[in-house]
């Protein structure tokens, strides 16, 4: 087991609910194998979309990035497009300040999950709290920023951004040992394990585990919201208290396994 010591990054539409004072917008919970992040703005985030694997290794020479939300607070965001676009329409509105016109906005509430594959076009409204899991990568283009003075990435984000309707895709939560398996993806998949007194877990894959709610001993030591720790492969823990973890671990055939006591 190895403990990730939580990054607090301020950001310029950051808000103050994390804990860490005003301005931190993001709390990054754990780099590796899978990036984790708690995110809170106070504003817009800026219109993005992220290339899928192929264009990016063949433009940046990197992977691309998929990534997914679990909602912590209501509110708006921005997912796709309210009608089909052609790319020409696409640059002269964001270039215009007139792309928030034909962007689909979607009300989300807590524990609600969204998935954002590469290319779809999104951002993340004032107030909504997300726990985000993704792939190791940085690679975001920036689409549209509601004016601010910021570089935007047009040519590079209007080559893989899907310029249609895209509806979030359904999530079908599926029962696992001591919880639920709430997404799964080639890249990654999402977990809900709730504590109800003691929770054993042996993970067959990496599994990174965050506690959000609650209190939680382990080991001996008391856990609090956003302890956050990497189980590895076949290691065995036993937690115990009342609360809430959410697990993230990579790839498609690796399913952690727990037990509830």
């Amino acid at each position: 087991m190895r403990p990730c010591v939580p990054k607090p990054v301020p950001r310029i539409w950051g808000g103050s609910a994390l804990g860490y004072g005003p301005g931190i917008g993001e709390v990054w919970l754990c780099e590796e194998p899978l990036l984790v992040k708690l995110l809170d703005p106070a504003e817009w985030l800026s219109v993005q979309v992220h290339p899928p694997h192929a264009y990016a290794l063949r433009a940046e020479g990197k992977p691309g990035k998929y990534e997914a939300w679990y909602v912590l607070s209501p509110g708006e965001i921005v997912y796709g497009v309210k009608r089909p676009l052609g790319r020409e329409e696409a640059r002269r509105r964001a270039e215009e300040g007139r792309l928030e016109e034909v962007l689909r906005r979607v009300r989300v509430v807590p524990g609600q999950v969204v998935y954002l594959p590469a290319g779809v076009v999104h951002a993340l409204g004032p107030g909504v709290r997300v726990y985000e899991v993704q792939t190791p990568s940085d690679l975001t283009y920036r689409l549209y920023d509601y004016g601010r003075p910021r570089e935007l990435h047009l040519e590079k984000a209007l080559e893989v951004a899907l310029l249609e309707p895209t509806p979030i895709p359904p999530v079908r939560p599926e029962p696992v040992p001591g919880g639920e398996r709430l997404l799964k993806t080639p890249h990654f998949a999402l977990y809900r394990f709730p504590l109800r007194g003691g929770l054993t877990l042996r993970p067959e894959a990496p599994l990174i585990l965050t506690l959000l709610e609650g209190e939680a001993w382990l080991l001996g030591e008391v856990l609090r919201p956003p302890a956050t720790f990497l189980l590895f492969p076949g290691e065995e823990v036993r937690l115990q208290g009342e609360g809430l973890f959410l697990g993230a671990a990579p790839g498609l055939d690796q399913s952690p396994e727990g037990r509830e006591d």
